[in-house]
């Protein structure tokens, strides 16, 4: 075997080894088959030590080791990799993401870099592009379910409100899809959405699925609507990540109707709730049909927006 391919099966080994540095349930990049191979004594032997190096958190050692190897093997770019980690848990962040993003410009489907984006993003409070960067991860790692809660805390966390519709259109970074099911009519207006319910079927419901899960806990749901004559009626229904069928999980009435006037709904919720998980919510829906709020046929409701806020506001 040559000393190329030699070195690369070397990284896959060291990838392995290092990935107790990375943050909780990350995976670091490496090839899936380790062939069986002898590695010379010098090679070996620094490797060996910037494992421990990385166990034991002495990060200027293991980068005194990466800096020598990134001089013997300047086309590896994994060793530049681990030395970005290095400059990561250093809190060395401008050097760590210049090389990050260069990374996933030539591997834009290893999914660890972006997630290490996210983070530093969210360190150095650019919360927008650590969205973006943790959406990214999350679809191409969507069983990570940490990476998700991560995700979704970005919305809930130190924060009062999280847009989920503003003037009848869907916050793209929040929302996966708006769905119009049943016997629902539906158009969009200049500043809403307009929903009217139809005579074909007894139900009628928008319903919006979440790009990841949401944590609703001390939270709830307020919306801006009003309806074409006043005193309609609509059900909140909920679904967590684990349901199994489409069926909602919560339905919450809210106990005052629309009017004819612009008006705020608010559906506020505790920290638990039978039968769902109210940190994982990934749909909500709007139903206003006549076989559960006893709305009559071609009644029309307008919803302009919703919003997650502390259930104190």
């Amino acid at each position: 075997m040559g000393q190329r391919k030699q070195i690369i099966v070397l990284m896959s080994v060291v990838i392995l080894a290092v990935t107790c540095a990375l943050p909780a349930g990350r995976q670091g990049w490496c090839i899936e088959d380790i062939l069986d191979q002898n590695f010379s004594n010098d090679i070996d032997n620094r490797l060996e030590k910037l494992q421990i190096y990385f166990e034991t958190e002495m990060y200027q050692q293991a980068r005194a080791i990466l800096e020598e190897l990134i001089l013997e093997f300047p086309d590896e770019p994994r060793f530049e990799y681990l030395r970005a980690i290095v400059d990561y848990q250093m809190g060395n962040y401008d050097r760590a993401e210049r090389v990050f993003m260069e990374f996933i410009e030539k591997y834009p489907d290893v999914p660890e870099p972006y997630y290490l984006l996210g983070e530093i993003n969210l360190n150095t409070d650019n919360k927008d592009m650590a969205r973006q960067y943790l959406r990214k991860y999350c679809e191409l790692v969507p069983e990570d379910y940490q990476a998700q809660d991560r995700l979704s805390s970005i919305f809930t966390e130190n924060s009062s409100r999280a847009l989920i519709m503003e003037y009848g259109r869907e916050n793209s970074q929040l929302v996966k899809k708006v769905g119009f099911y049943g016997a629902c009519v539906h158009s969009y207006e200049k500043q809403s959405v307009k929903l009217i319910n139809g005579s074909h079927r007894s139900w009628s419901s928008m319903g919006i699925d979440f790009v990841y899960p949401i944590d609703l806990r001390g939270k709830q749901i307020a919306l801006e609507l009003k309806g074409k004559q006043g005193g309609e009626r609509l059900e909140l229904t909920f679904r967590d990540k684990f349901a199994k069928s489409y069926n909602p999980q919560l339905v919450l009435v809210p106990e005052k109707s629309a009017t004819r006037r612009w008006k705020k709904i608010k559906v506020a919720f505790g920290n638990h709730q039978p039968g769902i998980d109210l940190s994982q919510i990934v749909h909500l829906g709007l139903e206003f049909g006549f076989s559960t709020v006893r709305n009559s046929p071609n009644s029309t409701l307008y919803v302009k927006d919703i919003i997650v806020e502390d259930a104190h506001n």
